[in-house]
Formats: C-alpha cells, sequence, structure tokens
C-alpha cells in the first residue's frame, strides 16, 4: 500500500478544530437571522412611534359656508344658527313619516351619539360636539312631533336637536347652505313622496362646511376620522 492509499488521520486538536467549523456555521446564520428579524422588529416600531407622534390626520378642507337661518326645535323655541356657534356639529335629514332612509339615517346619528360620549367618558369631559336633524316635510313635521319622534330614539336633547319652521326657511338651511336638494312635490303630496339627501355634513364652530359623508360603515369612519382632526383643530 502506499502512502497515497493509506488513511488520513487528523489529530485530536485537528479533529476539534474541525467539529467547531462545523457548528459555528450554521450558528452564525441563526445569528444573522436573529439579527435581521430584531432589525424589522425595530423598524415596525419607529414606523408606529413617527405615525403616533404625527398626531391625527389633516382636518378637511372647507368645502362652503352657512347661511344665517331661523328654525324652531323639538321643544318649540326659535334655534338659530348662531346657537351653534363655536360647536362642530353634524346634520342630517329627516321627516317623521317616512319609514324608508330616515331610520337608517337616525339610527346611524344615534350610534354617533354614543361614541361622541363614550369620547367623553374616555377623555373625562363634555366635547363641543351638536348633532342637528333637519325636518325636509315642515309642513307636517310640528315640534310636536319632533319631540316625539326624539324621545322615540333616544336623543340627548342637550346635544341634539330636531329642526322645523317656514318651508323658505328650511329651504335656505338645507338647500341653498348645505347644497342638500329636497322635494316634496307639492303642498299636497303625501310625507311619503319626500325625496331628500341621505349623506351626513359636518360644519365647523366658524359655520364653515368641511365634509359629506355616507352613511355606510365607511363613510361612518370617515366622518368620526374628519370629527377627530376638527377637535384637534380647534384645539
Amino acid at each position: 500500500m502506499s502512502d497515497h492509499d493509506l488513511p488520513i488521520r487528523l489529530s485530536p486538536t485537528a479533529r476539534r478544530s474541525s467539529f467547531a467549523a462545523r457548528l459555528s456555521a450554521p450558528l452564525s446564520r441563526r445569528k444573522v437571522g436573529v439579527v435581521l428579524l430584531l432589525a424589522l422588529a425595530l423598524s415596525v416600531t419607529i414606523v408606529a412611534l413617527r405615525r403616533r407622534a404625527a398626531g391625527p390626520p389633516e382636518p378637511p378642507p372647507v368645502l362652503g359656508r352657512m347661511e344665517a337661518f331661523s328654525l324652531y326645535d323639538q321643544r318649540g323655541k326659535t334655534f338659530q344658527l348662531a346657537d351653534l356657534d363655536g360647536a362642530i356639529w353634524i346634520a342630517d335629514f329627516i321627516f317623521t313619516g317616512c319609514q324608508a332612509a330616515c331610520p337608517m339615517l337616525t339610527s346611524r346619528m344615534r350610534a354617533l351619539q354614543r361614541h361622541i360620549e363614550e369620547r367623553e367618558r374616555t377623555l373625562g369631559h363634555r366635547l363641543p360636539i351638536r348633532l342637528v336633524s333637519f325636518s325636509v316635510d315642515p309642513e307636517v313635521d310640528t315640534p310636536d312631533k319632533l319631540a316625539a319622534y326624539a324621545t322615540k330614539w333616544g336623543a340627548d336633547q342637550e346635544r341634539w336637536v330636531f329642526l322645523t319652521g317656514p318651508l323658505a326657511e328650511v329651504d335656505r338651511a338645507v338647500t341653498r347652505s348645505l347644497k342638500i336638494p329636497f322635494d316634496k312635490g307639492g303642498a299636497d303630496t303625501s310625507a311619503f313622496d319626500v325625496m331628500h339627501g341621505e349623506h351626513f355634513v359636518i360644519v365647523d364652530g366658524q359655520r364653515r362646511i368641511r365634509g359629506y359623508y355616507e352613511t355606510d360603515p365607511a363613510g361612518m369612519a370617515g366622518l368620526k376620522t374628519a370629527l377627530e382632526s376638527l377637535l384637534a383643530e380647534k384645539g
């Protein structure tokens, strides 16, 4: 047998070195993996902190301005635009004889009332937010009818006001200012024929219209976000 055919025998020291080399390779790969994982977690944390530090989103743009109006609330008292000055308010458009969209709109408004109450409990103070439901059938919806409707839906009547009055004055507030069309089709037409907008409108404390929102879940989420940003803007 030649020297080339003899098996190679490693000394104990060489065998230990070889074993250590084989062991260190996967350990090094595992260390790299851990470092990468920690780096990823750190970057995610930094992004989250930056978003938190950024605060609420930008307030919605100014889309228009309210004209003065004078109507009556569910208590029969005169209610003017000036009574809302300084408060952020959300408007919807209903009538008591409505059996289609109005119950849905009013239930959304009631849910919004509860949302505001929960925010107030969390913050420990009352927020400058009002809810305003305009009757688009004012010839039928007297203050007494609106009062019964408000009670039926559990309205906080210190926050949530229901308005009626002369048709021309309702038209001034709803159509001319808030840009929400409605049409009863004539004085003799049934209330069930009233056609009206189904958006919520948000107005700031300076009488400026700041947004129109659908009443589906996405729209209501957007409205709540806008509400928070306007509260932050108000300071």
